[in-house]
């Protein structure tokens, strides 16, 4: 119905997004039917291009290593993935999708001996499979960009990222890895480790784990190849110990591949939590044995030298660097993690991989009488003030953020403070470790943001930024929605300890899976050509996209054709000289009223009523003649209006469609056009304002200077604003109906001091002169 009636108004501009809508209506299906759905995407990403967000197109591994490296600024092996899509596409071009559906058909009713028989078939047919000529390009591509940066030929480690491993099953050793792959052999590797997809022991575990067969899909990391002079792993709790507050790392001499394989001793050093990270405990190994690159490709098994064999490999600096990245990495990560990584010759932490630490913890590892006992220690700021968006806990030094200009400076692992939430401010979520609002929904675009990426939320405190203040450490409770002063260890642990089994269900996996097809807003910005239907990815895209293109439309229009649909029009008797037609949807104009001409006290519609009361209130409209310098009087000329509009002589074609609660207002004044939408009722969460203005009737440099006073005079009155030239958009929502109700007084007594002001900003320090003469007037 909303694209249908986009159409409607718009005389069939859109259909496009019909097509949009059925493709992503098909996806949804296809998932309920547990069909495989393999995103279409690019057949190679490079690492600099990959978050979280495309999990579904490099799986779990990849996309949460590219995450740790764009958005927390860890050190990752530079790379790129294999897609998903190039998986499919490889299937597809070798003829072997058609026995991969038959085995994933017939999964249950085969033998095993049956089964094995099929993967060995499939197995063979991968192998000896050849490239698709466009994923043969963009392989030579990606490799000859990299040879180029580095200015030498580099080698790989080509590790699998199948699509849910590492996710809530972590098929950990399950597939295949190649490591010190030289750029020749590149595709061999690639082959080889989608064949591990099908290896008998995969898919026998994939049963038992009841995974569907049909979401088998294996995109493919491909990572430029460290030298390490150690390696090993961490877990961030010690799984046999969780009760004391240490970290585990294991590590030994060379590559990684000895200390997960688990074929040799290695070091073990217990580690505290806390910083400095202290040495709790340790047990070195002799380490006989080490795994290094050979100069021929892959890797050799040579003996460690025997004066390193009985010492550390790890010194306690290093010991405390890896834990501090470690911790990081678990905070940013909301769970307990499995990290393999190693160090370089120049000292380098490199993370390869991290993964969900499953642990199970003592039944009384729950908040209890010591967890409430520990908190009292802390003073409480907020308590039961707003609604929690996103559940959880999180700490950290509070950054509050106002405009665009402050989002380069805001830290990694700061609590986010808002007066309103946007879609823009969004975009800083991944990096908090807790957000909190003064104004919000918890059913808005902010808090599903929030939720997808975890992040601790509590939104409409309403005095949020009154209590609260920069630089302040504070931990945020969203679980009680409580915000205590200083960093409440005790409730991190326990939100680390949390059980979050549910995530392991397959239909939590099929609804979050559904979830990024509805609910994600990727077209934030109305003036990024990327508004458009041909990015719409999610229902909440269509719908954005189509409340937007519908504003416009009935801004634009310069007539309303309301002929047959039962609406009353009648035209507005006003003091001032504005002609103002009314078209009332219902209950805008008192039924008393009657005759085609209606009187300010008969309207009924709240909005309407506030911005005609302050409008014609007096000296709020400007009707003096002003003097045009020569520069304006110039410039007039190459405008199209006449020139003597800017008498007080009365404008047509201004346009209110109304109800009760609802105005949408089109006043061309002259050289210029306003547009007010809005929606006012006792339920602050339908509330909301979104004016815009453009034009003006001098040259574009005045006319910019009057946008930019009026951006200035709508920040301060709490309106997200952009600003382009001289167009102006600004937007307010979710605030009580007497907070409403303040800010349409602003915005008519706005229209009446701008109307002609261009003319008189004849220098940038005009702009400053005239908000602040705004502001007084008031």
């Amino acid at each position: 119905n909303i694209i249908y009636n986009l159409n409607l108004i718009s005389r069939k501009k859109y259909l496009k997004l019909f097509d949009v809508f059925a493709k992503i209506q098909a996806s949804i299906k296809a998932e309920l039917e547990s069909q495989p759905v393999i995103s279409k995407s690019s057949y190679l990403i490079p690492f600099e291009e990959i978050t979280r967000d495309i999990s579904d197109k490099v799986g779990e591994k990849m996309a949460t290593l590219g995450e740790l490296r764009n958005r927390l600024g860890m050190k990752v092996p530079e790379g790129f993935a294999f897609s998903a899509s190039a998986y499919k596409q490889f299937m597809e071009y070798n003829h072997i999708d058609r026995m991969v559906e038959e085995l994933s058909h017939e999964a249950y009713s085969h033998s095993k001996k049956q089964l094995d028989e099929i993967c060995e078939r499939i197995i063979e047919l991968i192998l000896r499979g050849k490239m698709p000529p466009d994923l043969e390009k963009d392989l030579k591509k990606n490799i000859s960009l990299i040879t180029k940066k580095n200015r030498e030929e580099r080698r790989f480690a080509v590790r699998s990222s199948a699509l849910g491993e590492d996710g809530e099953i972590s098929f950990a050793g399950q597939y295949k890895t190649v490591l010190n792959v030289p750029p020749a052999e590149l595709s061999s590797a690639y082959r080889e480790v989608l064949a591990s997809l099908f290896a008998p022991h995969v898919i026998s575990y994939r049963l038992e784990q009841r995974k569907a067969l049909q979401e088998m899909a294996m995109a493919v990391g491909c990572m430029v190849m460290v030298s390490g002079t150690a390696s090993g792993v961490i877990y961030t709790l010690n799984p046999a110990t969780p009760q004391k507050d240490t970290m585990v790392i294991s590590a030994s001499w060379g590559l990684g591949k000895i200390v997960v394989e688990g074929e040799w001793p290695a070091d073990q050093f217990e580690i505290s939590r806390e910083p400095p990270h202290g040495v709790v405990a340790k047990r070195i190994a002799k380490k006989e044995k080490m795994y290094v690159v050979s100069s021929g490709g892959g890797v050799a098994l040579i003996d460690v030298p025997e004066e390193k064999q009985g010492i550390p490999s790890l010194s306690d600096t290093d010991l405390a660097r890896l834990a501090e990245k470690a911790i990081r990495i678990e905070n940013y990560l909301k769970c307990f993690q499995d990290i393999e990584w190693c160090i370089n010759e120049a000292g380098g932490i490199f993370i390869l991989q991290a993964r969900p630490l499953r642990i199970s913890f003592p039944k009384n590892y729950r908040r209890g009488d010591e967890l409430k006992e520990a908190v009292k220690k802390y003073r409480i700021l907020m308590q039961d003030k707003g609604v929690v968006a996103c559940r959880g806990i999180g700490a950290g030094k509070i950054f509050r953020v106002d405009s665009e200009s402050d989002f380069n400076s805001f830290p990694q692992g700061a609590v986010l403070l808002l007066k309103h939430t946007s879609p823009r401010m969004s975009t800083l979520i991944p990096k908090a470790s807790a957000a909190i609002t003064e104004v919000g929904s918890s059913t808005g675009h902010f808090a599903t943001i929030a939720r997808e990426f975890r992040v601790p939320t509590i939104v409409d405190t309403g005095e949020a930024t009154k209590i609260l203040k920069a630089g302040m450490e504070v931990t945020v409770d969203a679980e009680e929605n409580i915000i205590y002063e200083g960093v409440v260890k005790e409730l991190l642990k326990f939100q680390l300890l949390g059980d979050s089994c549910y995530e392991d269900a397959p239909e939590f996996r099929i609804l979050r899976r559904i979830l990024k097809k509805v609910a994600p807003l990727n077209l934030t910005d109305p003036q990024k050509k990327e508004f458009s239907p041909s990015y719409c990815a999610t229902y909440h895209d269509i719908i954005r996209f189509a409340h937007e293109m519908a504003i416009r439309e009935i801004s634009q229009q310069t007539s309303f054709d309301h002929r047959g649909e039962g609406y009353s029009t009648k035209k507005l008797n006003l003091p001032i000289p504005l002609d103002l037609t009314l078209i009332d949807l219902g209950d805008g104009i008192l039924p008393e009223s009657s005759g085609p001409f209606v009187e300010v006290d008969k309207i009924a519609c709240s909005p309407l009523r506030i911005l005609v009361e302050t409008l014609t209130t007096p000296g709020v409209w400007q009707s003096e003649p002003l003097d045009l310098d020569i520069g304006g009087f110039i410039s007039s000329f190459t405008r199209t209006i006449p020139f003597d509009i800017l008498k007080t002589s009365k404008i047509d074609q201004n346009l209110a469609i109304i109800s009760k609660e609802y105005l949408n207002l089109s006043l061309r004044l002259g050289y210029h056009f306003n547009m007010v939408d809005c929606y006012l009722s006792d339920n602050r969460n339908d509330n909301y304002i979104y004016f815009r203005f453009v034009g003006g009737v001098t040259e574009i440099t005045r006319r910019s200077r009057r946008a930019r006073l009026i951006s200035s005079i709508l920040e301060k009155i709490d309106f997200v604003v952009e600003n382009k030239g001289d167009l102006v958009i600004a937007r307010t929502k979710k605030m009580s109906r007497e907070e409403m109700e303040e800010r349409i007084r602003m915005i008519g007594r706005l229209i009446g001091f701008t109307r002609q002001l261009d003319i008189l900003l004849r220098t940038e320090g005009s702009i400053e002169e005239y908000v602040k003469l705004f502001f007084e007037r008031g």
